[in-house]
C-alpha cells in the first residue's frame, strides 16, 4: 500500500495508512488471512535514510508473504513471525544501491498473527503492538513491544550503546531493517488471551500522540462497538488531527478472529 491514503478491509482484519502532513507516504501495511488465522505487518520507513518508502513497502509485502507461507506449511505462529522478520530484512536490504553510501533505504518492522487461541507479535524498531481487552477494560490495555530505540531500551532497563545514556531523550533506533543493519531476528512474544479483545499494530505516526496503552484503548470501542476498519480509520483521523507530524499506519486484528474468517 504505497498511496498517500489507503484503506484495506478484509472484514475480520483491517488497516489504514495515511501520508498525513508529510510529502510522501513512507509507511506500509499489509494484511491477510489463512482460514481462521489473521496476520498483518506494519513497516515505517526511517526518515533519515534514502528512499525509505521502498524499504518499507518491500519489507511489508515480503514479510506478510513469508508469514502466511510458513503458517500454511504448519509452522507455529512464533516461527512464522520469525520467518517474516527475516524475509522483511532481506527485502529491505535488496532495495539498496551502490550510490546510497551510509544511508541506504531502511525501515522498522512489526508483525502479528492472531489465531483462535493465541496472539503473537514480533518487531524490529519502534513500531508498536497494543493488546486491548474487552469492552471498557482500559486498565487491561498493554503495549506488547519495547521500542528498539535508545530511550525505549533505557526505560526497559536494557543496555544501550556506549554514551547513549547521556541522552535519555534520544529516539535514535538501535535496531532496524536495511543494508546497514545485519539484524534480521525480531523479538517475539506470544500469549493466550483469556477473554476477547483486539490487537492494534501501528507506526509511531500514531503512537507518538499516545502516552500509554490506556490512552489508545480509550479511543477504541469495545469488541462489540465498532468494526476493525472503523477503528483503524478513527485512530488514523485522531493522529492527523493531533498534528499529523509523520505518516500513519495502523492495523486492527480482533481476538478471537471473527466467525467465518
Amino acid at each position: 500500500m504505497g498511496r498517500d491514503r489507503a484503506d484495506l478491509d478484509l472484514g475480520p482484519v483491517a488497516a489504514v495508512t495515511d501520508r498525513a502532513r508529510r510529502r510522501r507516504n513512507e509507511d506500509a501495511v499489509t494484511i491477510g488471512r489463512l482460514g481462521p488465522t489473521i496476520a498483518a505487518v506494519v513497516c515505517d520507513g526511517v526518515s533519515t535514510s534514502l528512499r525509505a518508502d521502498l524499504a518499507a513497502h518491500a519489507a511489508a509485502e515480503a514479510g506478510l508473504s513469508a508469514m502466511l507461507a510458513a503458517l500454511a506449511g504448519g509452522a507455529p505462529p512464533p516461527d512464522a513471525v520469525g520467518a517474516a522478520g527475516r524475509a522483511a530484512a532481506g527485502a529491505a536490504r535488496a532495495t539498496a544501491v551502490s550510490d546510497d553510501g551510509q544511508v541506504p533505504p531502511s525501515c522498522t518492522f512489526v508483525a502479528a498473527v492472531v489465531t483462535v487461541g493465541s496472539v503473537t507479535v514480533g518487531w524490529i524498531g519502534d513500531s508498536r503492538a497494543y493488546w486491548l481487552g474487552p469492552d471498557g477494560a482500559v486498565h487491561e490495555a498493554v503495549c506488547l513491544t519495547v521500542d528498539d530505540s535508545v530511550v525505549g531500551q533505557i526505560r526497559a532497563g536494557r543496555p544501550v550503546p556506549p554514551g547513549a545514556e547521556q541522552d535519555p531523550t534520544s529516539k535514535a533506533l538501535v535496531r532496524w531493517l536495511g543494508a546497514d543493519s545485519g539484524d534480521a531476528e525480531p523479538q517475539v512474544v506470544t500469549f493466550q488471551p483469556g477473554r476477547p479483545g483486539r490487537l492494534v499494530i501501528c507506526s509511531d505516526g500514531l503512537s507518538h500522540y499516545l502516552p500509554n496503552a490506556a490512552a489508545l484503548a480509550a479511543r477504541v470501542p469495545g469488541p462489540g462497538g465498532a468494526t476493525p476498519i472503523a477503528i483503524a480509520q478513527n485512530l488514523t483521523r485522531f493522529a492527523v488531527e493531533a498534528g499529523g507530524h509523520d505518516n500513519i499506519a495502523v492495523a486492527v486484528l480482533p481476538f478471537p478472529p471473527a466467525a467465518g474468517a
